[in-house]
């Protein structure tokens, strides 16, 4: 038992190196990234139920209506180098510092904020705009996808190509571009279902250290990038109830439906 035991640690601690070493490995396994997983150039997201491969292998593959993978490499991606740099640049005139990733102050809680609507800004910008919560299913972007892959006659959306895009599209950018401007400060999630109309569906949380609640506690956002753009939803605490849109947001009363079939 010991000797299985002594294996069986040694392959998870494997397993954790290397997901260390890729975000898109990790985003894969596990559904999400932390604030802490930092994307860089090169990173994409295969979506659920599929088997892993990279991205070489992925770009090789024949078209498939069936296989939607998010790129991100603005080496390559000129239109996501712009967006990269036009964050960038409208982040340093708000005033935002690499310090300012710990720092608890108001002033650094309020750019950050201020951070955070404008890159939300630009990602609903360059995914077609906001639609009502009540129309999102009418939301028509499936003739984007087609464009976008016969554009690279692979099943790889460069996600700077996109003109138009649901929640997933827009989780993806905005964890990466606020990696490319503060590291840290946003969280990127993936609803667990493989089934159904919202397969896929994602969202983006984030917090600002010293923005707490009464007794300490850490208050988390759900950041609204389809509907009332930069809007941010209070996920709850101990002490303070969660923001009712939250749980809509994030379309948590679908998926758990779903999970009880």
């Amino acid at each position: 038992d010991t000797h299985w035991k002594q294996l069986g640690e040694a392959a998870s601690d494997s397993v954790e190196r290397l997901l260390e070493m890729s975000q898109s490995a990790k985003m894969w396994l596990r559904g999400d990234l932390e604030y802490a997983d930092t994307t860089n150039n090169g990173w994409y997201d295969m979506g659920p139920g599929k088997r892993y491969a990279s991205i070489q292998h992925l770009q090789g593959r024949k078209v498939d209506a069936g296989m939607e993978v998010l790129f991100a490499d603005p080496r390559q991606d000129k239109k996501l180098k712009a967006m990269v740099d036009a964050a960038q640049k409208k982040a340093a005139e708000m005033g935002l510092l690499p310090e300012m990733t710990d720092q608890k102050d108001e002033q650094s809680i309020e750019t950050k904020r201020k951070v955070v609507k404008m890159i939300s800004a630009a990602v609903s910008e360059a995914m077609g705009g906001s639609t009502p919560y009540e129309k999102y299913n009418d939301w028509e972007y499936a003739a984007e996808i087609v464009r976008c892959k016969e554009l690279r006659r692979s099943n790889v959306l460069w996600i700077g190509d996109m003109r138009r895009g649901v929640c997933r599209h827009r989780a993806f950018l905005f964890k990466f571009l606020c990696d490319q401007v503060m590291p840290g400060l946003a969280r990127l999630e993936r609803a667990k279902i493989e089934r159904g109309a919202h397969v896929g569906h994602a969202w983006n949380c984030v917090k600002f250290y010293g923005d707490n609640d009464a007794d300490g506690q850490q208050i988390i956002y759900t950041v609204d990038l389809m509907h009332d753009v930069g809007a941010l939803f209070n996920n709850g605490t101990d002490l303070i109830e969660a923001d009712e849109w939250v749980a809509r947001y994030q379309h948590k009363d679908v998926y758990h439906f779903l999970a009880l079939q």
